[in-house]
């Protein structure tokens, strides 16, 4: 039985919101309505773009039920978010304001959501521990055990993997700011002088020594971190997602430098790259409407 879903995956940089028709039982989906704009980083002017496209979405399409995958710390019965003023412009942001309107509402952390999606639309149901892993900006996660349960912590901010500290030239750090694209850009800019998106440094790596150097060490850091991962959780399975992710030759990299510092050489995990893409994290909390 198909059931129609408002989605929500509000990021640091972008909000995604869409209309999916969903076969839970089947595992099956439709897209019927989706839309990308910049995130303003201004609550109030959020709170008005999502009702705004919620009450239309309403009218076109004659559902109530909304999934939101927000960044940072959900406490998912009060629907609000915590740690946000990077996202939100404020310290906190809720979503009251939707079923104040009318609308049943769901909330996860966007690394659980991700989870979610992948074990249940990516065909990982019958793994023994699921590590997931998204880079982007940031990078993100989240961990479902073998009776198909996701780590939420005392906090619900378990798997907030993108706050593990590194020590890297000299400091300590978050791992986000090393192997992500945060930290690539910011690292080249330091050393060149010159502005460039993340993927123009992977783009350059063969031809920019400083791009070489810099991949070279974000890929270091992101093994070690891998390494880490896979130590304490070890997963059967890891699905990466996220846009970083797409550069292959550094994530295989990655995995190989991971491999030779697990702890246990024969706990080696699969791994693939989500064939979903944005709507991994909305089909992810959409699942919490039947979990």
């Amino acid at each position: 039985m198909f059931e129609k879903f408002i989605g929500l995956d509000i990021g640091g940089t972008k909000i995604f919101m869409s209309v999916m028709k969903i076969n839970f039982g089947r595992r099956s989906f439709e897209i019927l309505d989706s839309k990308k704009i910049s995130n303003p980083k201004k609550a109030e002017e959020i709170r008005e773009k999502i009702l705004e496209y919620c009450l239309k979405s309403k009218e076109n399409f004659d559902t109530n039920k909304v999934a939101v995958a927000s960044a940072s710390v959900v406490d998912k019965n009060k629907l609000n978010v915590f740690k946000t003023e990077n996202i939100y412009g404020v310290e906190s942001f809720g979503f009251s304001f939707l079923k104040e309107n009318n609308f049943q509402v769901v909330v996860e952390n966007d690394g659980k959501a991700f989870s979610l999606g992948a074990y249940y639309f990516n065909e990982n149901e019958d793994k023994q521990g699921l590590l997931t892993i998204t880079m982007g900006t940031g990078i993100g996660g989240g961990f479902i055990d073998s009776k198909g349960c996701v780590l939420n912590g005392m906090g619900n901010s378990a798997t907030e993997f993108s706050h593990i500290k590194m020590f890297f030239n000299n400091k300590w750090i978050r791992w986000e700011n090393i192997s992500a694209a945060r930290g690539i850009r910011k690292e080249y800019l330091e050393k060149s002088g010159i502005k460039k998106t993340a993927q123009e440094i992977f783009s350059n790596v063969n031809n920019d020594k400083i791009a070489k150097e810099v991949v070279a060490k974000a890929q270091e850091y992101l093994g070690y971190g891998l390494a880490n991962l896979i130590s304490s959780f070890n997963p059967e399975k890891i699905v990466f997602g996220g846009g970083i992710s797409e550069e292959k030759d550094y994530l295989q990299g990655a995995i190989k430098i991971a491999e030779k510092n697990i702890f246990y050489e024969k706990s080696k995990p699969e791994w693939e790259i989500s064939k979903l893409k944005e709507e991994i994290n909305v089909l992810g909390v959409c699942s919490l409407y039947y979990i």
